[in-house]
């Protein structure tokens, strides 16, 4: 039997030490781009002339964006590395990609082909956006400008933004990416982008608005900020803020060796250690579709706030992406476990949102402010952690009047405000999906409202399991065990087992089948 076994294994690692091998001689064949010797010539936004017609008009529609400030226009050009041109950029600059170039690209292969001319801004490395820096894409009519990476890029994001221990207070100029096609290169077999835009510690506001994102193995954007900040100790230290607004993103199954996967995330914010952050988090008017595990996932800091409005999700939570993946759906909201401490608050409005497993996933201690969201899907929520009791907040007339006015589209019925000074969101269960709008909430206080029913305060039976643990505590130079009771929460009748554990089973049952069907 095990003889058998290794006549069957040793191919496999035959057959993938070949496909690497094959893979290194094919990338080590491609010669490098020549590195700028020079940086790209700036000159007075509006003193540009006789450019393309894309670059004229964008210079029109930013005008109050450029006015007073330099600008550089690139045009694409296959054997130099735009990275390399953009990098040698100051900051504070505009730099526009125009329509220009000497090779238009089909759409690869493994994307939906594009109506439009592809322009390709090929990158060896990843771009550093400064302080200030405005990339926009100036596309002429009937072509996109489009960012994509070498073969052999060995970084693992396209667009890296700030640091990871140091805000810099004195950078508090705006950075924009806008109008750009993101397409990560798929056809070596085994992608390597981790995240297009990756931002970390900042002190200034990351405007990415209407870009098209193809998604790599993880996520569009990820801002993940760990180094600690109290935003109400001083008004010009507030910390990274982000404005992600009208973008597309766009998820694909890929290969990567032999496996096919899906992207785990459309994006993903996390910022538990920036505190009392008013003002500075939105998410709005964005479309999310195709294939991935989850939509996006977002964690403020105790007493911060963010905004996720009129987002239209339309996606499948079905395949792998290369690991277990905890968390399937649409919005994961995810707070605290600090019961001294204060609570994020999520305004939560007019979203569209249709996934094939959860709608809404609560973690820990939230404020939720919720209203005029059209939900569809499996599951209507999730409490990770039902042992923590988050907060339903209710919303006045006029907020709602403000919030919802105009946010879904001509043919969609949007939900009227009642006379007790409410907009009802709507619930909608898939096939086979027994659950009504409140199914999943275990532990919360206020008032969810649906066209359906009302979401009442409810809390579900829990009961104290109490066991002995060590803690090692230091006295002087010696070191002494203290024992101490720790007593922990336990949900009874959640209703969910976590999806490692289901895989766990699937596994031992799919071995325990192999090891039958051998016996006989």
């Amino acid at each position: 039997m095990i003889h058998n076994l290794t006549r069957l294994i040793a191919p496999v690692f035959l057959i993938k030490a070949l496909s690497l091998h094959a893979q290194t001689t094919t990338q080590s064949t491609i010669p490098e781009p020549p590195s700028p010797s020079t940086p790209p010539p700036t000159m007075s936004c509006e003193a540009i002339s006789g450019q393309t017609s894309g670059v004229q008009s964008r210079l029109i529609e930013h005008k109050s964006l450029v006015r007073g400030r330099q600008c550089a226009v690139l045009s694409a050009d296959p054997t130099v590395d735009a990275d390399q041109l953009i990098n040698q950029i100051p900051e504070n600059t505009v730099i526009l990609l125009s329509s220009e170039t000497a090779v238009k690209t089909p759409s690869p292969s493994g994307y939906p082909v594009s109506s439009k001319v592809r322009v390709e801004y090929l990158i060896g490395s990843e771009i550093r956006l400064k302080n200030g820096q405005v990339i926009l894409g100036a596309a002429d009519d009937g072509h996109e400008i489009v960012i994509r990476d070498r073969p052999g890029f060995v970084d693992k994001h396209f667009v890296k933004v700030g640091t990871t221990d140091n805000f810099r207070f004195d950078e508090t100029e705006d950075s924009h990416i806008r109008h750009l096609t993101f397409q990560p290169n798929r056809e070596n077999g085994s992608p390597s982008i981790d995240s297009i835009v990756f931002a970390e510690c900042y002190n200034r506001k990351l405007i990415l608005k209407e870009n098209v994102f193809h998604l790599p193995l993880r996520a569009s954007l990820v801002l993940d900020c760990k180094e600690s900040l109290d935003a109400s100790d001083n008004d010009k230290h507030q910390g990274p803020g982000l404005l992600f607004a009208g973008n597309t993103l766009i998820g694909t199954n890929f290969k990567k060796l032999t496996k096919t996967l899906v992207p785990e995330i459309g994006l993903s914010i996390n910022l538990p250690a920036i505190r009392n952050q008013q003002e500075a988090l939105t998410v709005t008017g964005n479309t999310i579709r195709g294939k991935m595990a989850e939509a996006g996932a977002f964690k403020p800091g105790s007493g911060s706030d963010i905004k996720i409005f009129k987002n239209t999700v339309d996606i499948r939570n079905y395949g792998s992406i290369g690991r277990p993946a905890y968390r399937r759906g649409g919005f994961a909201l995810l707070g605290h476990t600090d019961i001294s401490a204060k609570t994020p608050l999520f305004n939560v409005v007019g979203n569209k949102i249709q996934v094939t497993a959860t709608a809404i996933t609560i973690g820990g201690l939230i404020e939720l402010s919720m209203s005029c969201n059209q939900l569809q899907a499996f599951n209507a929520w999730w409490q990770m952690q039902p042992q923590y009791k988050f907060k339903a907040l209710p919303a006045t007339f006029g907020d709602i009047g403000r919030q919802c006015e105009n946010l879904v589209s001509s043919n969609d019925v949007m939900p009227t405000p009642h006379k007790n000074n409410r907009a009802d969101n709507t619930w909608t269960a898939t096939h086979y999906s027994s659950d009504t709008a409140c199914s999943g909430l275990e532990n919360y206080v206020g008032q969810l409202f649906y066209d359906s029913e009302n979401c009442q305060s409810f809390t579900r039976s829990f009961v104290s399991r109490t066991r002995k643990t060590d803690s090692p505590t230091k006295t002087g130079s010696n070191n002494k065990t203290d024992s101490s009771t720790t007593t922990e929460s336990i949900c009874m009748n959640c209703g969910r087992l976590p999806e490692h554990t289901v895989q766990f089973f699937s596994v031992c049952f799919l071995l325990t089948l192999v090891a039958v069907m051998c016996t006989n």
